[in-house]
């Protein structure tokens, strides 16, 4: 015999089930319904057109660009004429430097012992010179001994054509022998070759002479010397240029923005996708300004723009135009702005940004807005009583 079930388990545990999910739900929604949900309230990137003008009396149209924060002698990427280990870094990040001051240096001990050889070879190409201008005396002293070996000779000559004179008028056999006056005859051949030889050796003292006498005029082994020396010097520049390269320093006054090398790396030289050290001068700042290329039409040069921090529409400042550039490029800075094409293209103009203005950083994107229509007579930067009129000031954090 099957035993019946209990009512009391077939009705009552589900109506007590459903009693207490009812009860945990009335439970919830008590506690929740008191407290609505609060959303954060972000300021707004940039001011409504509708709403602002940059400067009284100025038509309502304007024209929105981004503007990118650089220096205003652009980045100066530091690379190195010649490859090599780094062995110090003199400046971080930030470090304001001078004209000339240095940046990096490479390992130049090759360069060093190279820059000792060369001063080596100076001093040796010296010391032949002075050599060769201190024979200048002993060659002048044989010069004159030469000249008195001549005269000798000559004296000598003149004795023996007069022994030969005397016996050519006395006769052979009474007087004379013929002996004698073939022994006279051969004194004055000898007389004649003693000469000739004083005078060779006399033309040879001169030449020497002249080769290093500078009193005459150029000489040819001074100027062969003077060469050698004048080479030496140029390789000792040479030399001292090539060590120069090892250190580099700042072309231009400026700050360092940023540095991607350490002691003991390899620097490469030539042309890098990234600076070695990135420089720039940062007094003042400079905005590049992206105007698309369907508003360029509208941009007149010289109109008034003020610029904004994202996100901050009370941080704003006005600009002063600097150029614009005449060449259209393709767009390479977006805003984020899901209607920009990067397939587009922008005439970039600069303005000056006063720096006390914004607390911006060089590579930070600015919303900018760039009056459009008549500013005859105004000026290009916007008046402070523009940024009064508007109910809004120029504020600090």
């Amino acid at each position: 015999m099957i035993g019946r079930r209990s009512p009391i388990l077939t009705y009552g545990l589900p109506l007590v089930a459903f009693v207490s999910l009812l009860g945990a739900a009335f439970s919830i929604a008590g506690k929740g319904g008191g407290r609505p949900a609060i959303e954060p309230r972000p300021e707004p990137s940039a001011p409504g057109i509708s709403r602002v003008s940059i400067s009284r009396n100025a038509p309502m149209a304007l024209i929105g660009a981004a503007g990118l924060v650089e220096p205003s002698s652009q980045e100066i990427k530091i690379g190195t004429d010649i490859s090599g280990t780094v062995a110090r870094v003199f400046v971080a990040p930030g470090a304001v430097v001078k004209r000339g001051e240095p940046l990096f240096a490479l390992n130049a001990s090759r360069a060093e012992a190279t820059l000792l050889q060369r001063h080596g070879e100076v001093a040796a190409a010296q010391a032949r010179l002075a050599l060769a201008r201190s024979r200048v005396a002993g060659l002048r002293a044989e010069v004159q001994v030469a000249h008195t070996a001549v005269e000798s000779a000559q004296a000598e000559k003149d004795e023996a054509m007069d022994l030969v004179r005397v016996a050519g008028v006395l006769n052979a056999g009474a007087t004379i022998t013929s002996r004698e006056i073939t022994r006279r005859n051969n004194m004055l051949r000898q007389a004649n070759a003693k000469l000739s030889e004083a005078r060779a050796r006399l033309t040879v003292a001169t030449a020497n002479l002249a080769l290093f006498d500078e009193a005459g005029g150029p000489a040819a082994s001074i100027a062969v010397e003077l060469a050698v020396v004048e080479q030496a010097q140029r390789a000792l520049k040479l030399a001292e240029a090539d060590l120069e390269l090892h250190s580099v320093r700042a072309p231009d006054d400026g700050m360092v923005l940023q540095v991607n090398l350490r002691p003991g790396e390899f620097a490469q030289a030539g042309a890098l996708s990234q600076g070695l050290l990135i420089l720039g001068r940062t007094d003042p700042l400079h905005l590049r300004i992206d105007i698309d290329e369907a508003d360029i039409t509208r941009y007149q040069p010289g109109a008034p723009a003020l610029a904004y921090e994202r996100g901050r529409e009370r941080r704003r400042a006005s600009l002063s135009f600097v150029r614009v550039e005449p060449l259209v490029v393709p767009k390479r800075s977006l805003s984020g702005q899901a209607l920009e094409r990067v397939d587009t293209r922008v005439m970039q103009v600069i303005y000056a940004l006063e720096a006390e203005d914004l607390s911006v950083r060089i590579g930070q994107q600015l919303d900018v807005f760039i009056e459009v229509g008549q500013f005859e007579g105004r000026t290009m930067n916007v008046a402070e009583s523009s940024f009064k009129a508007e109910g809004g000031e120029k504020v600090r954090d």
